[in-house]
């Protein structure tokens, strides 16, 4: 480490680091439970803050960071930490005081996973890979990154094809103006890949550059065949392979074939603009936020129209606001939006170092951030039967954020507080993804912004034309009109066995999986970020991707130790599965009167919200059972002991 303890970073990094975060990293530093007790004990963190100073007095703050540099400064001089394995019953009462939460007994398992305290069982290796075996992955997003650098630890050969030129999926395509993630930082990264970012919330460049550092980190680039896009996947069931024809760029077509498949394709990888008519007319330039320009354009001056108002737009508009001479906004309906109190803002130079090369403080600091982005929000979603919110919550604690969001709209807007019809939304909140805050109401107020209620219905050379019969002049049209997340894996072609087509399995748009993962009929074959996985409470992305991961990699190494090939999971295990996601979201605030959104198909069923506890969802994949499974083309439903 070098002068890790020898100079004055320390100093400046406990000044400025999470209280609540330093005192957990104190106890197993020191032993001492004091630092937890007493004068100690922070308030409770609210809403998504991080509650950096836990509410305490400068004088309580300032002993917790000069001690925290003391004991930091003795283990980077080789002192070991006097608790490096907590009991289950200390981690669990450290993070209930951290967040002034009670953190409930179950969340124990998962807590020390995050923490990195559990290790494998002495002696048990994983089973030797059959000979042959090989993996196909689609897609060198978020996705393709995490199966191969899992089943590459696991000594599985593996080929990603992506259709681009280059990899991270969504974070390579978006680069409209202010595009970043919701989600902080230290949260949205993987769990064994930790990086020294620049911001608390960061923007999509940064972003694309992590992925690109964990692909060279982990030798997944060279692995990487650019410039393929899968048309078609067939399972042969005489070879127990897939076979793939991938497309080049000049039209011809390869065949390539592995014994397992694992679509890494995401869902927000198509954009969806609108039929407008007369779009064709239009004389100026009109762009979906998925497709901006790599160079950017020239808006200074401009008119622009920006159609839409979900997280996309809430982004580009306070970006490119004070550009423009004049800036419509077309909204069709509105959006709850949360306090977002660390947005933009950068992580000094000394409290990136701490997170880098302490990881007792940044594991800390990420396990609070995933509590309060994670199941904290969850009792917010359940309907009441008996509470009557006149279709605008649904329980006592959904209306409680009703009553704090709407009052935060009011501040924002200042002397716009007209604008609040427009933009108070009359479903609950949670509804739809809940967005946060970057500056909109405060753009929405500026004098050369113009709100509209309502949707395109044409365009004009000059412009659009909105329902109310008003033309609104453009230079420019960027469509924030986000993108079909419903027809998963469309337009590729997957055949399983008897060639059943697996947009046919799935009725078209009505995706189903069993844990978001395998499809009866399609051996071998694993999709990420498939139906249900997604967390409309919160939640980052990446660490539902390692769940699924870290199931399908323990599936593969009992099917190696029994000499398996092949894997087709059961239909009564998918069918009783599903049913209780439907079951489940059946009394879910994204299933109440008046709630719409992408999260929904053609038929009303939710495809895209998983509905469980991000905490039952770490059980449900934490070992895969073969009993699940029909093994090498077994057409009993039983498994045989």
């Amino acid at each position: 480490m070098g002068d890790a303890h020898s100079g004055d970073w320390l100093d400046e990094a406990t000044a400025v680091a999470n209280v609540p975060t330093l005192a957990c990293m104190l106890v197993q530093l020191t032993g001492d439970t004091e630092w937890i007790h007493g004068r100690f004990v922070p308030s409770r963190t609210r809403g998504l803050e991080d509650n950096d100073d836990g509410g305490l007095s400068s004088e309580v703050q300032a002993e917790v960071r000069a001690a925290a540099a003391v004991e930091l400064r003795k283990w980077f001089a080789g002192s070991p930490p006097a608790l490096p394995e907590p009991p289950g019953a200390l981690v669990r009462e450290m993070m209930s005081v951290s967040l002034g939460e009670d953190i409930p007994a179950d969340y124990i398992p998962m807590i020390r996973h995050e923490l990195g305290l559990v290790t494998e069982a002495a002696g048990k290796g994983p089973a030797a890979v059959p000979p042959g075996f090989t993996a196909l992955i689609i897609g060198a997003g978020i996705s393709g990154l995490c199966a191969a650098i899992q089943l590459a630890k696991a000594g599985i050969p593996y080929t990603i094809v992506e259709r681009s030129h280059e990899l991270g999926g969504v974070w390579f395509e978006n680069r409209y103006p202010g595009a970043a993630c919701d989600v902080p930082s230290h949260l949205y990264s993987f769990s064994f890949a930790p990086y020294r970012w620049s911001r608390f919330f960061a923007g999509s460049r940064e972003i694309h550059a992590y992925l690109s550092d964990v692909a060279d980190r982990f030798a997944v680039r060279d692995q990487i065949r650019f410039g393929l896009e899968v048309i078609e996947a067939r399972w042969d069931e005489g070879r127990s392979m897939w076979d793939a024809d991938v497309r080049r760029d000049d039209g011809s077509i390869e065949t390539l074939s592995a014994s397992m498949m694992v679509s890494g394709v995401g869902a927000f990888n198509k954009p969806r603009l609108p039929d407008v008519p007369g779009l064709d007319t239009f004389e100026g330039v009109s762009v979906h936020t998925a497709r901006y320009p790599d160079a950017g354009l020239d808006l200074v001056g401009k008119s622009v129209v920006l159609v839409g108002n979900g997280a996309s737009a809430m982004q580009v508009a306070p970006a490119i606001a004070d550009q423009v001479a004049a800036l419509t906004v077309v909204q069709r309906t509105p959006q709850w939006v949360a306090p977002f109190p660390k947005f933009g803002e950068a992580i000094s130079a000394p409290l990136r170092r701490l997170l880098d090369e302490v990881p007792l403080y940044r594991r800390w600091y990420r396990l609070r951030l995933s509590w309060a982005f994670n199941d904290k929000l969850y009792d917010a979603l359940t309907r009441d039967p008996e509470w009557n919110g006149g279709g605008k919550s649904i329980n006592r604690i959904n209306d409680a954020h009703r009553l704090g969001l709407t009052a935060y709209m009011e501040e924002e807007l200042g002397e716009a507080r007209h604008l609040l019809p427009k933009v108070l939304p009359d479903y609950p909140p949670f509804g739809k993804r809940m967005l946060l805050d970057n500056g909109w109401f405060r753009t929405l107020a500026r004098p050369n912004v113009t709100h509209v209620a309502g949707a395109v219905v044409r365009a004009t050379p000059t412009g659009v034309v909105t329902e109310d019969g008003i033309e609104h002049p453009a230079d420019v049209i960027i469509w924030a009109t986000g993108f079909d997340v419903v027809n998963l894996l469309a337009p590729m072609r997957v055949r399983g066995l008897g060639g059943v087509e697996l947009h046919t399995e799935w009725d078209g748009d009505d995706a189903r999986a069993y844990l978001g993962t395998v499809i009866p009929g399609f051996p071998n074959f694993f999709c990420l970020y498939g139906p249900n996985t997604q967390f409309g409470h919160g939640g980052s992305l990446i660490s539902v991707l390692e769940r699924q991961m870290h199931y399908v990699m323990s599936l593969l190494g009992q099917m190696f130790a029994r000499g398996v090939a092949t894997v087709d999971v059961r239909r009564d295990v998918y069918e009783n599965y599903n049913r209780a996601v439907d079951d489940t979201h059946a009394h879910l605030v994204w299933s109440a009167p008046g709630v719409d959104g992408y999260y929904r198909n053609s038929k009303g069923r939710i495809v895209v919200n998983n509905p469980f506890r991000i905490l039952e969802v770490w059980q449900r994949t934490e070992t895969a059972s073969l009993d699940d499974y029909r093994l090498d083309g077994q057409t009993s439903a039983a498994v045989p002991a």
